[in-house]
């Protein structure tokens, strides 16, 4: 979370699921991969159990680092120091080495075509890499299409396999975009900060775009692609050379 107004506040918890609150909504994604998007009250009645778990923690974490945010700046404004107090880590520090490269932040460049995503997927290893569940999303879960289509049009799930399905093998955070995971099917799951997915998968000449709002849409090969398709494919390249570094895995 930010030291600023309104800041959006993104919660992880040991399970694998994660919340993450801004100004207007609240998005809750389970540790089976099923997520929700919360706006006021009412929708908090539509949650499953343990996603009003997730958001009572959320609230509560949200209160305490509100609180320690104004405790730390009223300090910094006493003191009256030239050296500034935020950013601050309170906790355990993650265990991470000083050797790690440091994760490229994403770059504009032309979008690629849905052929071309195809070709440079990754293709799942011949081995699992190794993981600990607290450093990876989703560890051990079930990835399926029917996680994706809540809420969603019949004629927009339309070419979408229902068979798809898959575990994650590898999951990295990227800065500025959100979670990247590798699955067992060989397919790419990008869950960006703003609440949309993306699926895309080696060999296969389509990709699986789901708005923010749970609508789905699968687009095939030479298919005009919407603005804000494209805007998610400019990532794509730096994503997939993070999971295909072995400094990525953990």
């Amino acid at each position: 979370m930010e030291n600023s107004p309104n800041a959006d506040l993104e919660v992880s918890f040991y399970d694998g699921a994660k919340t993450h609150r801004t100004a207007e909504l609240v998005r809750v994604v389970e540790s089976s991969g099923k997520s929700y998007t919360v706006k006021g009250e009412a929708g908090i009645h539509g949650l499953s159990p343990s996603s009003r778990g997730y958001m009572e923690l959320t609230d509560e974490g949200h209160r305490m680092c509100l609180s320690i945010e104004a405790a730390i700046a009223a300090e910094e404004q006493r003191t009256a120091s030239s050296t500034p107090f935020f950013p601050i880590t309170v906790g355990r520090v993650n265990c991470v080495s000083s050797a790690e490269p440091v994760l490229p932040e994403c770059t504009r460049v032309e979008a690629p075509t849905v052929s071309d995503v195809a070709q440079v997927c990754l293709s799942p290893p011949t081995q699992p890499p190794h993981i600990t569940p607290s450093m990876i999303s989703y560890d051990g879960s079930d990835f399926t299409s029917a996680s994706l289509v809540k809420n969603t049009s019949p004629s927009a799930q339309k070419g979408h396999s229902a068979a798809s399905t898959g575990k994650v093998l590898k999951s990295v955070f990227v800065p500025n975009i959100g979670w990247a995971s590798q699955l067992t099917s060989g397919e790419v799951w990008v869950q960006f900060n703003d609440g949309s997915q993306l699926v895309v998968q080696a060999g296969v000449s389509s990709i699986i775009y789901t708005s923010p709002d749970g609508r789905t849409t699968s687009y095939k090969e030479n298919e005009k692609l919407p603005e804000r398709v494209k805007e998610k494919l400019h990532c794509l390249s730096s994503i997939l050379g993070l999971l295909a570094s072995p400094a990525g895995r953990r």
